[in-house]
């Protein structure tokens, strides 16, 4: 198949970002691979969470990508879908839905991964812009989040305000409610209170006592939880003790549980000693700096 079958120009191709490095003659070898998916409107093309199998390359139409019940983005052609999922594995975080006179095409993940071994400088050239396009979003994603901490911190300083207007004010029937409200919300917006999931290159394990363990799913500087499929989960309010295994440093801990979901367990966790409040600043800065671009 040449590209003139998928009924676009090499400059078009080439507008694609993912593809912009390549040669004619390796865009060529890429058109190959692709096969016509035939979908009506308003079908499923995947769903969040699915592992990818394919990339995508819409050529007409539309394509409509949703996170829960929001619609995110309206692609319009020339635009590459899928593309990072199929060249690593990963599942799906949208999911897609074809749009009104899509036309569609697609390359297998086995087909594109044997393409990337069989010619490597072709394979080099494509993870090296896939690479620039994350840090690009990366470095977007940091601006974004720069901007809300400084909206939390503006925020946390009006409520501070309005706190202390209210405890210099005379009382009425509100100003107790809504003191707790704003205290509340202080105490939310803490950065200590701030959550990280541990990454699978840096797992956390809670370890029981009696040697059981479980995997750690969330962690902060005062509170834990964690889900175990080979125990019973303690109920809410009863004391718990553990070893925090933080790939590498194991600290003794212990808390409260607050609430038990499922298999999931809120453990809020008693005061630590400075070396094991070292040790777990030290964990959650490492898990933060994955997602901290330098």
């Amino acid at each position: 198949m040449s590209i003139s079958k998928l009924g676009l120009t090499t400059e078009q191709l080439r507008g694609i970002p993912l593809l912009r490095a390549l040669s004619a003659e390796q865009l060529q070898r890429l058109a190959e691979l692709f096969v016509r998916r035939e979908l009506g409107t308003g079908e499923l093309l995947f769903h969040a969470g699915q592992v990818a199998d394919a990339m995508y390359l819409l050529t007409d139409g539309e394509l409509v990508l949703r996170q829960g019940e929001e619609e995110t983005h309206r692609l319009r052609p020339p635009a590459i879908i899928g593309e990072l999922g199929a060249l690593t594995g990963l599942p799906r975080t949208s999911t897609a839905i074809v749009g009104a006179g899509a036309v569609l095409w697609q390359i297998e993940a086995p087909a594109l991964r044997a393409l990337v071994d069989a010619e490597p400088t072709t394979g080099l050239k494509l993870m090296q812009v896939l690479l620039e396009l994350t840090v690009d979003k990366i470095s977007r994603d940091q601006t974004r989040l720069g901007d809300m901490r400084q909206n939390i911190i503006r925020t946390q300083k009006a409520m501070k305000r309005m706190r202390d207007f209210l405890l210099e004010s005379q009382d009425t029937v509100v100003s107790s409610p809504i003191h707790e409200i704003i205290e509340g919300l202080i105490r939310q917006n803490r950065r200590v209170n701030y959550r990280v999931a541990p990454p699978p290159t840096l797992p956390a394990q809670w370890r029981f006592d009696d040697g059981g363990e479980a995997l750690v799913v969330e962690v902060s500087r005062t509170h834990i939880s964690f889900t175990s499929e080979r125990r019973e989960a303690p109920p809410a309010g009863e004391r718990v003790s553990a070893v925090l295994a933080l790939s590498g440093p194991e600290i003794p801990v212990s808390g409260k549980v607050l609430r038990t979901i499922a298999r999931r367990v809120d453990v809020e966790l008693d005061l630590l000693i400075d070396e094991y409040a070292a040790a777990l600043e030290g964990y959650l800065t490492r898990v933060q700096m994955l997602d901290f671009l330098v």
